[in-house]
């Protein structure tokens, strides 16, 4: 058993956590701006050698009602094309309310530093999916 790296995906922002080789304590990493899917791949790659990570976790965006849209679809995209990049497989894992969620942690912790809290809401949502996961596990197949 080794590391699980944890991406909250977005379209201009990526957040990332990833967990000891125990998979037993869970660490904020960094928020990772859009770029090529090739840098982002490298710098993936570099970070998954470092924390020797051999699972990533990706957020699965679904709506409120348990449906895809078309945020769930990319995400999708984009955990498959990272373990075809990284030659590392993935899960996928309910993120429903993650945002909602993180920024709640945020407003109590860094109640008047906006710039701050929006600088963290990413990794903080990274953190809420990985531990997600290490409680209740990935999204089953035939799920959202």
């Amino acid at each position: 058993m080794g590391a699980v790296l944890s991406i909250d995906y977005g379209t201009k922002r990526v957040g990332l956590a990833v967990t000891d080789a125990t998979r037993e304590y869970v660490f904020p990493r960094e928020t990772m701006l859009r770029s090529s899917s090739v840098e982002e791949a490298a710098h993936l790659q570099v970070l998954c050698r470092e924390d020797e990570v051999d699972l990533l976790a990706v957020g699965l965006p679904v709506n409120a009602d348990g449906t895809e849209g078309p945020m769930a679809v990319a995400a999708r995209r984009y955990a498959a094309d990272l373990t075809a990049a990284l030659h590392i497989p993935h899960v996928l894992v309910d993120e429903r309310y993650t945002s909602q969620e993180a920024e709640e942690y945020l407003r109590e912790t860094h109640p008047k530093d906006t710039r701050k809290r929006r600088g963290m809401r990413d990794r903080v949502a990274a953190v809420i999916i990985l531990r997600t996961f290490l409680e209740h596990g990935p999204v089953a197949e035939g799920d959202p």
